[in-house]
């Protein structure tokens, strides 16, 4: 497989982008939701200010698209058998985890997790996985999927005014307030360190509507062929048919991480957020409030962290996509159903991968997205 670098990752992401918009208008304690945790359904919006001007789930890799699961809880194991035509490699079809020693790679460590994938995000090479096409709930992971499809599109300097939705969502807060002005970039900082839902909604609404985000959203999954992933809303809280997989994680992730202005965002230990006065008490306006990044991985010096999300609700348990670079190799893993500390859970892959990774055979690979193979209009081109 032809390697991908950075550079090259963004520039696909950005032609997948390009099509889309041509067709549609600590980690134990990361996103802490409480029990239970209510289905969240995100329909249109009442209100929907813009930024201001300066501002069946498939494992197969064909083309057709699955439908939406819709019930609470998720659709069967769709692991399939080793000789199935599997997305990304006939071994990710396997149930349990795989890895290939051959080469003389020491053993897997033990993670508690119910599905996972480590691999290598330059080449694409997936080094080892556990279920990685069994669906389950995303909890905030879903949040990069929102920033990978909402960054190319906002400007960061534009301001967008705090609406009563954005206030009053559940769970996880970075702390917006109706009436406040904030800038696009507070509101991805917002977004990616305290995993707020209000910035998840926030982002939607000046992108446009949050139902019309959520469509856009699942155009960029499915470019990235990421075709167990179904988003209902752009903050990842448990909702009716919201599903996706390790694998799908780690496509989206690895999207995410070739993005310069994302990694800005989520390697980031801590932002300054607004923290604005109470008008009806006619009070001073307050210094911002410092919002910490919940990715241990980063806040704990992790050699080599770039991010990239957390995530928890009660349906979902722990989730985490951690990535970290060291020289000319950067390793990406995804886990679902964390049942140990979510950083302690990545640390033992990528430390695996990290010191095996000369010896790993790999057992398949991260596909590239939809629009990275179609012919460019010069390929298509006949010279007589």
């Amino acid at each position: 497989m032809t390697p991908l670098s950075r550079r090259g990752i963004a520039a696909v992401v950005g032609v997948a982008i390009g099509v889309i918009l041509a067709v549609t208008p600590s980690a134990m304690a990361a996103d802490p939701t409480p029990v239970p945790a209510p289905l969240v359904d995100m329909g249109d919006d009442t209100a929907s200010p813009s930024a201001s001007p300066s501002a069946s789930p498939t494992s197969s890799p064909t083309s057709s698209l699955p439908s939406s699961p819709s019930e609470n809880s998720p659709p069967s194991d769709s692991t399939l058998s080793p000789d199935s035509d599997v997305l990304g490699g006939s071994q990710l079809g396997k149930r349990g985890a795989v890895a290939d020693l051959s080469a003389g790679a020491a053993t897997l460590p033990q993670v508690k997790a119910r599905t996972w994938l480590l691999a290598d995000a330059t080449t694409g090479e997936v080094l080892a996985a556990k279920n990685p096409h069994k669906t389950r709930r995303p909890a905030s992971t879903l949040k990069t999927l929102t920033a990978l499809t909402l960054l190319p599109q906002l400007e960061p300097d534009a301001t967008w005014i705090g609406t009563a939705r954005a206030q009053n969502t559940y769970g996880s807060k970075a702390g917006i307030r109706i009436g406040r002005e904030y800038t696009i970039d507070e509101l991805f900082a917002g977004l990616l360190l305290p995993s707020g839902n209000d910035a998840a909604i926030a982002l939607a609404q000046a992108h446009s509507t949050v139902s019309a985000t959520v469509a856009e959203m699942n155009q960029v999954a499915r470019d990235l062929q990421a075709y167990n992933t179904t988003a209902k809303n752009p903050s990842g809280l448990d909702a009716k048919g919201q599903f996706s997989t390790a694998y799908d994680l780690a496509l989206i992730g690895r999207a995410a991480i070739a993005r310069d202005d994302f990694l800005t965002y989520a390697g980031a230990k801590r932002a300054e957020f607004p923290n604005p006065r109470n008008p009806k008490k006619n009070g001073k306006e307050r210094k911002p409030i410092t919002i910490y990044n919940q990715n241990d991985l980063v806040m704990e010096n992790y050699r080599g962290a770039i991010g990239v999300k957390t995530g928890y609700t009660s349906q979902a348990g722990r989730t985490f996509i951690g990535a970290a670079q060291r020289g000319n190799t950067t390793l990406i893993v995804s886990l679902m159903g964390i049942r140990e500390p979510s950083d302690e859970a990545a640390r033992k892959l990528l430390n695996w991968g990290f010191k095996n990774r000369g010896q790993i055979v790999p057992i398949g690979e991260l596909v590239a997205p939809l629009s990275a193979m179609e012919p460019t209009v010069a390929e298509e081109t006949v010279v007589p």
